[in-house]
C-alpha cells in the first residue's frame, strides 16, 4: 500500500508514465553525476530519499567542514559521512505526504548529491556514480 502510494506521488511529481522499481524495492533516479533512491521504511511509515554522493573518499576535517557548510543550507535533507562514503538523505512521514513534498525532497537530495559529490571527488578524491556527466553536461533526469 505505502509503496504504491509513493509510486503514484512520484508519477505526479515528475510527470512520469512509469516508475522503475529496482530489485531491492527502491525507486532509482539519475541526477547529474549521482543516483538517488526512494525507499519506504519503518514499516511503511516513512519515505526515505537517499544517495551515496561520493564513495572511496578519505573523510577528514576538511571534508567534514564542507559537509557542515552544505548542511547549513539544506531544508529537507542532511549530509553525513562514514569512513569512505558521503551520503545525502531526507526522510518524510508517509501519512501526510503530498506531491510537492516528494518533488522537494527528491530535488534537494539529488541536486545536493550531484553538486557536493562532484566537488568532493574533484578536490578530495573518490568516485561519483556518473563521473562523465559533469564534463559532458548530462543532466540525466534531474531538474532545478
Amino acid at each position: 500500500m505505502a509503496r504504491s502510494h509513493v509510486k503514484q506521488l512520484v508519477r505526479e511529481a515528475f510527470e512520469l508514465d512509469e516508475v522503475v522499481v529496482d530489485s531491492a524495492g527502491d525507486l532509482p533516479f539519475a541526477c547529474g553525476t549521482a543516483w538517488f533512491y526512494l525507499s519506504v521504511s519503518r514499516r511503511g511509515r516513512v519515505l526515505r530519499a537517499w544517495s551515496r554522493a561520493v564513495v572511496g573518499i578519505r573523510v577528514n576535517k576538511p571534508v567534514l567542514r564542507e559537509i557542515n557548510e552544505v548542511n547549513a543550507g539544506l531544508t529537507f535533507a542532511r549530509v553525513w559521512a562514514n569512513d569512505s562514503e558521503v551520503w545525502v538523505e531526507g526522510c518524510l512521514p508517509l501519512e501526510t505526504l503530498q506531491v510537492r513534498d516528494v518533488g522537494a525532497v527528491c530535488m534537494e537530495v539529488g541536486n545536493t548529491a550531484d553538486k557536493l559529490g562532484s566537488m568532493l571527488a574533484a578536490v578530495y578524491g573518490g568516485r561519483v556514480a556518473f563521473p562523465d556527466a559533469a564534463e559532458h553536461g548530462h543532466q540525466h533526469e534531474c531538474g532545478e
